[in-house]
């Protein structure tokens, strides 16, 4: 069962503090805002593009903007969390007062920062500050909300320095071997038909192939083949008038059926309105800059 604490919107961002005392796996997924989630209690785990994190009181996740993610229980049943999601794009002020653009910053820093047990109480008590300002909306609200996330971020940028950013590749054979078979997965996702196919191209039994691949990156094959597939199609779907049938077919995908229920499972969205969202925004754009 999921209990919201608090949550508030305002243009650009959205944050809220839920907790959950049940199984919870959600679906690989990405978005356009970036995203920060802090634990005050419990445990649970990060999948973040390939790599998988173990999240405690104290950690504090940074999810880039568009990056494939996930959350799961694992073992663990209740947490405690903060969520926040934000566009980078309305916030410019941030850009000048952390020293790059806040989009970087997000590449720059991904993955999981644990935050020293003494200074626990003060990141909550930012985030929750932060939370007030966008729930309440008093007078200049929008400038204390930045304001906020200028000293969170720096605060970020001071840990990360000392150290406590929880990233440890490992640099087994495995491991180079599964970045290998990522990357034969990223470049032929359309000609892929088959597991067996993958299997051959190795030498592998495709038993082994999946049992490594899934233990060493937290996707199935067929997950990491399909989000390869989608995230192409969107790319189509934005850039060229192609119609619906002839991505599915581009991308890999033989059955439109399938290749609908698909991209809306990674997107909840179809092709068609994801198309017209876009559109819509570019067309906005245009507008706002006079082209």
């Amino acid at each position: 069962m999921k209990t919201v604490l608090f949550r508030g919107m305002m243009n650009g961002l959205e944050i809220d503090r839920a907790q959950r005392d049940s199984t919870y796996n959600m679906v690989k997924h990405w978005h356009p805002e970036c995203e920060i989630q802090y634990f005050i209690e419990g445990k649970r785990y990060f999948l973040i593009d390939e790599k998988t994190y173990e999240a405690q009181p104290g950690s504090l996740v940074l999810v880039p903007s568009t990056l494939v993610h996930n959350t799961f229980s694992g073992n663990y049943i209740f947490h405690d969390r903060i969520l926040v999601l934000l566009e980078a794009n309305k916030f410019p002020r941030i850009d000048q007062a952390i020293g790059e653009p806040l989009c970087q910053f997000f590449v720059k820093h991904q993955g999981m920062i644990q935050i020293p047990k003494e200074q626990q109480a003060y990141v909550q008590k930012l985030l929750t500050q932060l939370a007030d300002e966008v729930i309440q909306k008093e007078s200049n609200y929008q400038a204390m909300v930045e304001t906020k996330l200028i000293e969170l971020l720096i605060f970020l940028q001071r840990i990360k320095q000392a150290g406590c950013l929880s990233d440890k590749p490992s640099g087994s054979k495995v491991k180079e071997f599964v970045e290998q078979l990522s990357a034969y997965i990223r470049l032929h996702f359309a000609t892929i038909h088959s597991l067996d196919q993958i299997a051959a191209a190795f030498y592998f039994d495709k038993s082994y192939l999946s049992r490594i691949f899934k233990c060493a990156t937290g996707y199935t094959i067929t997950e990491y083949l399909n989000i390869q597939r989608i995230r192409q199609s969107q790319r189509l779907l934005e850039d060229t008038d192609w119609d619906i049938a002839e991505i599915a077919e581009y991308v890999g995908y033989s059955n439109i059926t399938y290749f609908n229920r698909v991209f809306k499972k990674y997107t909840e969205t179809s092709p068609l309105q994801y198309r017209k969202k876009q559109s819509a925004y570019k067309e906005s754009l245009r507008e706002k800059n006079n082209f």
